[in-house]
């Protein structure tokens, strides 16, 4: 049973880690810890940061042991701050961290360390510290591949309430435009109204046909309740719903989506329903559907 020290010491000690430096202080000798790591009762989690235990290691250890290792001006960044802020994120078993500019560790095993002159205000959760989301939005989506990506990234951070467009159009601001492109054309269509990667994508395609824009995300009341329509082109009374990738996987919900579809046109709306994957596949097919019915409606 390891005997605790005070302050950031026995922090560590409790969370079952301990840099060697801690241990050194707490009495421990060269020869004791190098006899707990070849025994296998700690395990050597980076260089100078000690696991004090055998067996599984948790994420939450992991981070720890990250930023023991790259030093106290570190914080937890990119894909591992939006984890921990709850952002849909594709998981991955590497610690991210940023450190000033001025220091030099580097990436080690499971740490990928970044360098950044830019200040940034931290959240913190005991010894735990990250980025807060504006700045975990603008890291992330400079490491996204696809424009899809990072407008799902921001409708995502913009509807969980962790940031709002006007703190992302304002830190924008201190982003070099080149590589910001997607990130700025997303922050636009969430601006509008739009609330995910389809609606994004789908407004788009609208404003490069030359179709005149519809609102978006627009409450209607309904023999069903209240109900928000992705697109609506009023004075046409038509309206647009783009079904994601989990659309009508059980009878109950496709029963419940008729129920919404056929109050939403007992109210006079005409409602045209197209896939993700028909915008991404088929969007000039869905583009003349739509500039047909509208000539159609505007007509009568």
């Amino acid at each position: 049973m390891i005997v605790s020290a005070l302050g950031a010491v026995a922090l560590q000690f409790r969370a079952g880690i301990a840099s060697r430096a801690a241990l050194l202080a707490a009495g421990f000798s060269q020869f004791r810890i190098r006899s707990a790591l070849r025994s296998g009762r700690w395990q050597a989690a980076l260089p100078g940061v000690v696991v004090l235990h055998n067996g599984p290691v948790s994420a939450n250890q992991l981070r720890r042991c990250a930023l023991l290792y790259a030093g106290p001006a570190s914080f937890l960044s990119h894909n591992t701050a939006a984890y921990v802020q709850g952002l849909r994120v594709r998981p991955t078993d590497l610690v991210h961290l940023t450190i000033p500019h001025t220091q030099h560790p580097r990436s080690h095993g499971f740490v990928v360390v970044h360098q950044s002159q830019r200040p940034c205000r931290l959240e913190r959760n005991g010894d735990l510290r990250w980025s807060e989301p504006t700045r975990t939005v603008l890291d992330v989506a400079g490491t996204l591949l696809t424009r899809d990506d990072v407008r799902a990234l921001v409708s995502d951070a913009v509807q969980r309430r962790l940031v709002s467009v006007a703190q992302l159009e304002a830190a924008v601001g201190d982003v070099p435009r080149r590589g910001s492109r997607w990130l700025r054309e997303s922050l636009e269509d969430v601006g509008v109204g739009t609330r995910s990667m389809g609606e994004s994508r789908f407004r788009r395609a609208v404003r490069r046909a030359g179709l005149p824009e519809p609102e978006w995300n627009v409450p209607i009341e309904t023999a069903y309740g209240k109900v928000v329509l992705d697109a609506l082109w009023r004075e046409a009374s038509v309206a647009v719903e783009i079904d994601g990738a989990r659309w009508h996987l059980d009878a109950a919900a496709w029963e419940a989506d008729q129920r919404r579809q056929n109050a939403i046109q007992a109210n006079g709306v005409l409602v045209l329903r197209f896939s993700v994957h028909r915008l991404i596949h088929d969007v000039d097919g869905v583009l003349d559907e739509i500039r047909a019915v509208l000539a159609r409606a505007i007509a009568s």
